[in-house]
């Protein structure tokens, strides 16, 4: 009963959340505002050119391997203009918001010239000339809506950061060189929307990469895999050509280089580390909130407190590929972790992503409200600040990219997100 209620419960609330008309699965055709739609996917995620989104689409598939659900060709069949680019499966939320902005405007990827030196890495990338992602190459005038799924969401909020703001390293490094990235003033992103994104880091990262022989092996792992099999093997592009891992298809590949691998794996340059406590706190410090930019954050929860020890247990729904990451996550209870004592909204959570780094990021909590409380009370719903909504229970934290375990229609939910975004 309990579970019934808590499904009806996330049925209403969303459905209120996203402001919509009597047939939910809807969008209107009166949108204040019609935007592109840019969907980033998170660490591991892959995009149409790769082999096998044909198989499952990460938007839409997730990891129900056959799924011919593809929410970005539902969602341009229904006039809305949709795009899914693929940044690098496991690099840093700088790297990858380097990439992303290097597709949507069809360039070179430029990471940096501080940031590069810094992290004893190239300073440029694969060249998007003649590639960009909406057909035109992006002016940084029309606006776009950024969506980010999991550590697509450390992406799209420091794309949309750099954006506005630029950064004053990299400016000061290479003066008149300087990537429009990273000079700022650009008012170009209409909203950021974050999905089960662990603004906040989590514990899982921290038990995986501090171990540092963790790390270590992992980038041994890549190197030898990209020297032997090139770049393009697996499901995706590791697009770690920059830090020496994966050569291009005509680079010999039969040299592992070991300086490739101490650098990558010392350089804390990577989704890892990112998602470690600290070191999302320091991404959290070079992130700022754009003025102009609507903020939303939307959230799974499938754990639920066990009566006898008090940890938090694996919910009825949950995919069996968190069972350990949630476990890691309910036994760090009472830990202090990277300074951060671990106990209520930090042990629920959707299977990896504990709720409380979920919800928003911790250093924008003075400003940050709730959409639906908001909506009752008939304010005024303004950019700048962070809305986030009621928890989605008994969804993991994959169930944003599949087809199943929804407590309400697939399309259902993201018509009313595309809705809430566009009616501002």
């Amino acid at each position: 009963m309990k579970k019934i209620i808590a499904t009806i419960l996330s049925v209403a609330l969303i459905i209120a959340a996203a402001a919509m008309p009597a047939n939910a699965a809807e969008i209107k055709k009166d949108n204040a505002t019609d935007y592109p739609y840019v969907f980033v996917h998170g660490m591991g995620g892959w995009g149409p050119d790769n082999s096998f989104y044909d198989i499952s689409p990460y938007w839409g598939g997730g990891l129900s391997v056959g799924s011919g659900t593809d929410l970005i060709k539902i969602l341009n069949e229904q006039g809305i203009e949709a795009y899914a680019p693929s940044v690098g499966p496991l690099s840093s939320a700088w790297d990858r918001a380097c990439e992303l902005y290097a597709q949507l405007t069809g360039t070179v990827v430029d990471y940096g010239e501080a940031h590069s030196k810094s992290h004893n890495h190239d300073r440029y990338g694969f060249d998007y000339t003649g590639k960009a992602t909406m057909g035109e190459p992006w002016d940084l005038k029309e606006k776009i809506n950024l969506v980010g799924h999991s550590f697509g969401g450390a992406t799209v909020r420091l794309l949309t950061s750099l954006l506005a703001y630029g950064d004053a390293d990299e400016v000061a490094a290479t003066g008149d060189d300087t990537s429009p990235l990273f000079t700022g003033g650009h008012d170009c992103v209409h909203s950021c929307i974050t999905l089960s994104a662990p603004h906040n880091g989590s514990q899982v990262a921290n038990i995986l990469v501090d171990p540092q022989i963790t790390m270590l092996l992992i980038s041994a792992v890549l190197n030898v895999v990209g020297a032997i099999f090139g770049n393009e093997f697996l499901v995706f592009s590791f697009q770690l050509g920059h830090h020496g891992l994966t050569p291009e298809e005509d680079e010999f590949r039969a040299w592992i280089n070991p300086v490739s691998i101490w650098n990558f794996y010392a350089s804390n340059d990577n989704c890892g580390y990112d998602m470690t406590l600290r070191g999302a706190a320091e991404l959290n410090e070079k992130i700022k909130l754009a003025p102009n930019t609507y903020y939303y954050s939307y959230t799974t929860v499938n754990t639920e407190e066990g009566k006898l020890l008090g940890y938090q247990l694996p919910g009825e729904g949950l995919s069996p590929i968190f069972y350990i990451s949630s476990a890691m996550l309910s036994l760090s209870k009472g830990f202090t972790v990277d300074g951060i004592k671990i106990e209520g909204d930090w042990e629920v959570n959707d299977g990896i992503v504990p709720f409380a780094s979920a919800i928003y990021p911790s250093c924008d909590a003075e400003t940050a409200l709730s959409y639906e409380d908001e909506i009752e009370k008939g304010n005024k719903i303004k950019p700048g600040r962070w809305y986030y909504f009621e928890p989605m229970t008994g969804m993991d934290h994959f169930d944003f990219c599949g087809t199943k375990d929804y407590p309400m229609g697939f399309e259902a939910f993201w018509f009313g997100m595309i809705n809430t975004a566009n009616s501002r």
